[in-house]
């Protein structure tokens, strides 16, 4: 019967210890990236099916605002989810609905400056019908609303030396 010292049990107990401390990191990273992956999904399936729906609503020329208004309901529902979820409504989901409404006002984000480089006209409503939702000509939006009226004539003048 083989002898086995004391500095070889210990030895052995020491690498067992590592061993479980090695696969109690590797359980806790995969919970973060797994976490960080649903995290990922959530803000981008946000935006997509905000996206989705808006392309729905507008493939008849219809607009994509808050009906009697000139907002955006994609504005309206981004800012919607991450204000509740910043106040707590949701409780325990909180943290997805802040996910899914940074997802949909990064799709907003993106429509309303993909339209501003189209065509240097800057409206708060996104999508592809926008000029004709709120009324602007293509142009710059300060120079078209100095030029509607109903400012005074020193602000005017301060828009138009700034534009």
């Amino acid at each position: 019967m083989p002898f086995i010292s004391d500095t070889q049990i210990a030895r052995v107990q020491s690498t067992i210890g590592s061993l479980a401390a090695r696969a109690n990191r590797a359980k806790e990273e995969a919970a973060k990236k797994a976490g960080d992956m649903k995290k990922m999904a959530e803000i981008v399936g946000g935006g997509a099916a905000i996206g989705f729906v808006r392309g729905k609503m507008e493939k008849d020329g219809g607009a994509f605002t808050i009906p009697g208004t000139q907002i955006d309901i994609e504005l309206a529902v981004g800012l919607g989810l991450t204000g509740a979820a910043l106040f707590e409504v949701f409780g325990k989901y909180d943290e997805d609905a802040l996910n899914v409404g940074a997802g949909v006002l990064a799709h907003y984000a993106g429509q309303v400056f993909r339209n501003y480089g189209k065509t240097d006209a800057f409206a708060l409503v996104a999508g592809h019908n926008y000029p004709t939702n709120i009324g602007l000509a293509q142009g710059n939006a300060a120079r078209d609303l100095i030029g509607q009226g109903g400012m005074s004539s020193a602000l005017q003048s301060a828009l138009s030396a700034s534009v």
